[in-house]
């Protein structure tokens, strides 16, 4: 499922906060201890951030929330990418910089862009149902890359067109005041298209010493990650992209992590797991995160968590649980 920076879950509480919600219900739904909360740069799992989201939404009821915590934004809130990003010698660099070392803050997604004629199109890539939280976080965090953008180029910067999966939330006062009135929603994507002329444009701060110094920082804190990621983490993160698209096999996930099928298990096993648990503890976590958003069918779950047929995911479900999922659903 991946990880984010704790300040995905402190950005949301603190605005949910401002604007009259409990501390402690957001606290509780995040299901982090505090004190991981205080540290910034903390790693917590996607179902933390997803899961304030969604309770910040159903305490205040205002669909321009997302864009409220968006706006609150700066890049020095992450202290290495976002300078990275500040220092860069023009918005070509700038944004390759944010594509290649987003996975220090968040490993839950990517960026990629497209340059056509006088277009530069940048999506967002997350996996996932398009429950509650997961809709209202990919609204934030396109607002947020245009406000990244407006503060390295000047507000003067509008984006021309921006684009969502999912549907469009009642009261759109909020998202066409940020992004403009070109907005589509229940598209193939998400993602937002920019002048590609802001490609040759020079960062305020641009600074090739500083830029230096902090991509090689920037460097250093991704060798770090990964050389520090255990394999049942890195199986775990593999299967979550694939399940979608169904259950993949060990030798599919080996592939993707350019190990062979024996390399694989071998080294869970060495850390006390199998290919199989790994894959049913995913599947559990997710289908408790799936089946609390009672917009999303049991039918859409079962898919999403890799199932060809409804009954297989039923049967499953009441294997971990002793409920089936409409029982839980329920």
């Amino acid at each position: 499922m991946g990880a984010l920076a704790a300040i995905f879950v402190t950005s949301v509480v603190n605005e949910a906060v401002r604007r009259g919600a409990s501390r402690g219900t957001l606290l509780a739904a995040s299901g982090m201890p505090e004190d991981v909360l205080l540290h910034p740069e903390a790693p917590v799992p996607l179902s933390a951030v997803l899961n304030v989201w969604e309770a910040a939404m159903r305490l205040l009821h205002d669909d321009g929330f997302p864009v409220a915590v968006a706006r609150n934004f700066t890049l020095d809130h992450y202290p290495v990418l976002g300078f990275a990003i500040m220092t860069a010698a023009s918005g070509r660099e700038a944004i390759a910089r944010m594509v290649r070392f987003t996975s220090l803050v968040s490993t839950t997604g990517r960026w990629t862009t497209e340059e056509r004629d006088e277009v530069l199109r940048v999506r967002w890539h997350r996996e996932g149902a398009r429950t509650l939280g997961q809709r209202v976080a990919n609204e934030s965090v396109l607002a947020e890359l245009l406000q990244g953008l407006q503060q390295l180029f000047g507000a003067e910067l509008h984006a021309w067109s921006v684009s969502f999966r999912h549907p469009a939330p009642r009261d759109l006062r909020a998202h066409k005041s940020h992004f403009g009135g070109n907005i589509t929603w229940n598209a193939e994507e998400d993602g937002l298209s920019l002048p590609r002329s802001v490609l040759t444009r020079v960062p305020r701060l641009a600074n090739p010493a500083m830029a230096a110094h902090f991509e090689q920082q920037a460097v250093n804190l991704l060798r770090e990650a990964r050389s520090s990621e255990t394999m049942t983490e890195k199986a775990r993160g593999a299967l979550a992209i694939a399940l979608p698209s169904g259950a993949p096999s060990a030798v599919q996930i080996a592939k993707r992590l350019g190990l062979s099928e024996r390399t694989l298990r071998r080294t869970l096993a060495a850390e006390g797991a199998t290919f199989r648990e790994v894959l049913e503890t995913l599947r559990q976590d997710r289908a408790r995160l799936l089946l609390g958003d009672p917009r999303t069918s049991v039918a859409e779950v079962a898919l999403t968590l890799g199932f060809s047929e409804l009954s297989a995911f039923s049967r499953a479900h009441k294997r971990w649980t002793g409920k089936a999922p409409s029982e839980v659903r329920r």
